[in-house]
């Protein structure tokens, strides 16, 4: 499905738009959603406030007024009193002028002139020592007793009198009603004359503050309900306010569920003394309460929001968003096919010239055609241009190597054909088949070679010398490859030059080594074991010339490495006389040789075969004859090396003596 460059590039596109969409809108709507939540709410917790300080404001204005107004009738009270006061200290100052006028009479005289006295709305009334009231302007408390009148409080006018000294006064409110709440209610100012031991009241009717203050809380109750009517929250949250009987105070005309409402009023007023907003639920809805409670009056305002009304700018924020990021999302997906085909459009003109090279049958003619790739490299001049001029490159360059290759080949082909040759010149110098001779002299003989390349400089020879001595050889050169097998032929034939003329192992020896170390620019050497097998009595004489030690195989079923080196590789100096060294094979038994390519192969692990390993495989099959003996020994090297390449040639030669025939 997603096979073209057109296909992936959208998709990715595609997805990274929308990736950035769902990131933008989840985003959105959590933090951004829930910051306008959280303004939503202050807006309707600032309202609610709002409200609450207009109903504060207006009762402190109705205290402040009831002070003025209380102040002032204080006031008004204390000056006609003071100056009613004077007029009596007059009376009782005359009393010493005229002691002929009785008491009784100048304190009738005094009372007449109290009840004739113009006082406006202010009413006086005296007491005597009994404290039963004598005098009343208003004649509601003649002949009633002090100690029955009682202030606001509850305390009796007597207590409040019993408390002033001379000269002092003292202000209480009080009803001349029996019931102190049925009546109106008055501010007294009292004082005591010890003299006659009167008490003289002067009062003023304070009712009308009671009743200013009640109109203005209707105007405030009758204010606020206009503006709740007024005034919605989101959209059809409202204000509502009830008081601690859980009756509503004020209300809006269309308040909804006022009856399912009411229930909820404990749960509204224990809110507002914690301050914190409630969920109620009114028809299925979740509605936000935040309320707020107007001690004074025991007044709980509350406003009403839903839940959803709350939400709503913020979910109208994302949709408004969502639109505008899938107008964005549609645009960017038609940016990115005009872009791709831009891209894709110089890509297929590529592809079909990239096949069409491919399908050439001769890519070094000139019938190609460029022009297509021209026209791209003049029209686009970005990565695409490159790209085209880079094609038209490569196409040049690969005609160039591709004449290169050709005449590569060739020249490898001849080299390899040259190589073949040689291999087969050189496999043919050694004996292919098995001697015709050994059934005759009681011999069981067979030698292998496999080089690491085409040629190698290992090397193994037998033939016979007379009718009673067998000489075989074998040899490993310190180089590999064509030099190898020329210095390996070289060695072969002065061993048999040499050989022809002396049946002495140690002499050959000698002379190969003098006729190898002349002319010998590359300093190449010769490792060598030259044998001689005494046909009749079974003595092997044999010079080694820093070669591996021979493996001789016993009767017994042992298996020895024969000890003793006659001297140095063959071919590094002149004049080395070697050592002539033998061993005694007894009929039945066996003479192993081979090349460190046996005993040096690596496996996978770099693991050597080894000496030991050798000796060991050859114990287990010591009674093998010579061919299945030399073939399982190199069956047992390659499962070793376990697939990896073969890095020296490997040759072994193995003879069995059987006696005299």
């Amino acid at each position: 499905m997603l096979k073209s460059i057109r296909s992936k590039l959208l998709t990715i596109v595609a997805l990274i738009l929308l990736l950035t969409a769902v990131v933008i809108i989840y985003f959105t709507h959590r933090d951004v959603g829930r910051e306008v939540m959280r303004i939503e709410q202050n807006n309707a917790e600032n309202i609610l406030d709002s409200a609450f300080l207009n109903i504060q404001g207006v009762y402190r204005g109705l205290i402040s007024d009831r002070v003025a107004s209380i102040e002032v009738a204080k006031e008004r009270l204390k000056r006609e009193s003071d100056f009613v006061s004077s007029m009596l200290d007059l009376y009782i100052s005359d009393k010493g002028l005229i002691e002929d006028r009785d008491t009784e009479l100048l304190q009738e005289n005094f009372v007449n002139w109290l009840w004739n006295l113009d006082s406006g709305s202010t009413s006086f009334f005296v007491a005597d020592k009994m404290r039963d009231v004598i005098f009343d302007t208003e004649m509601s408390l003649v002949e009633r007793n002090l100690s029955d009148i009682s202030d606001i409080k509850g305390v009796p006018l007597t207590e409040a009198i019993n408390s002033t000294e001379y000269g002092s006064a003292r202000f209480v409110v009080f009803s001349p009603a029996d019931d102190q709440k049925a009546g109106d209610q008055r501010l007294g100012y009292l004082v005591f004359f010890p003299d006659w031991d009167w008490v003289f009241g002067a009062s003023v009717d304070i009712s009308y503050i009671k009743a200013v203050e009640e109109r203005r809380l209707d105007e405030l109750m009758n204010g606020l309900e206009r503006q709740f009517d007024q005034m919605r929250i989101a959209q059809t949250g409202f204000l509502f306010m009830f008081d601690n009987k859980d009756n509503i105070v004020v209300s809006p005309e269309t308040i909804f569920h006022a009856d399912v409402l009411s229930q909820y009023f404990p749960e509204l007023s224990a809110s507002a003394l914690n301050n914190e907003a409630i969920t109620i639920v009114l028809d299925g809805q979740n509605i936000i309460a935040y309320t707020r409670y107007f001690r004074p009056l025991n007044w709980y305002l509350s406003a009403l929001i839903p839940e959803a009304e709350l939400d709503m700018p913020a979910r109208n924020l994302v949709q408004s968003q969502s639109l505008i990021i899938g107008g964005i999302f549609f645009l960017g997906v038609l940016a990115a096919i005009f872009f791709v085909r831009h891209i894709s459009g110089p890509l297929g003109v590529l592809t079909g010239q990239a096949r069409k090279l491919a399908s050439t049958e001769d890519p070094t003619s000139d019938d190609f055609d460029v022009n297509p790739l021209e026209k791209l490299t003049a029209r686009y001049h970005d990565e695409v241009g490159a790209l085209a001029g880079s094609f038209i490159f490569m196409r040049k360059e690969l005609r160039k190597n591709v004449l290169k290759l050709l005449d590569a080949t060739a020249a490898k082909e001849r080299y390899e054909s040259e190589l073949n040759l040689a291999r087969e010149i050189q496999m043919s110098m050694l004996p292919q088949k098995l001697p015709s001779f050994t059934g005759k002299v009681g011999v069981d003989l067979f030698a292998y070679l496999e080089p690491a390349r085409e040629v190698g400089g290992d090397l193994y020879d037998y033939f016979m010398l007379d009718d009673d001595h067998l000489c075989f050889t074998v040899g490993d050169v310190s180089d590999k490859g064509m030099p190898a097998s020329l210095y390996m032929a070289i060695a072969r034939t002065l061993v048999q030059s040499h050989s022809a003329k002396e049946i002495s192992p140690s002499t050959i020896m000698t002379r190969v080594n003098n006729g190898l170390s002349k002319d010998n620019p590359k300093s190449m050497f010769v490792t060598m074991i030259i044998a001689i097998l005494n046909v009749k009595t079974g003595n092997v004489k044999y010079a080694n010339a820093g070669h591996n030690l021979p493996i001789v195989i016993k009767n017994s079923g042992d298996c020895l490495f024969v000890k003793g080196i006659s001297g140095p590789v063959a071919g590094a100096m002149e004049g080395i006389d070697y050592k002539e060294l033998s061993v005694d094979l007894e009929p039945g038994e066996g003479l192993f040789l081979y090349t460190d390519g046996v005993t040096e192969a690596m496996n996978v692990r770099q693991e050597l075969f080894s000496d030991e390993r050798l000796l060991e495989q050859a114990e287990k099959i010591k009674d093998k004859n010579a061919e299945n003996f030399v073939r399982d020994i190199g069956v047992d090297v390659v499962k070793f090396a376990d697939g990896a390449p073969q890095s020296d040639d490997i040759t072994m030669l193995m003879l069995r003596f059987n006696g005299p025939s």
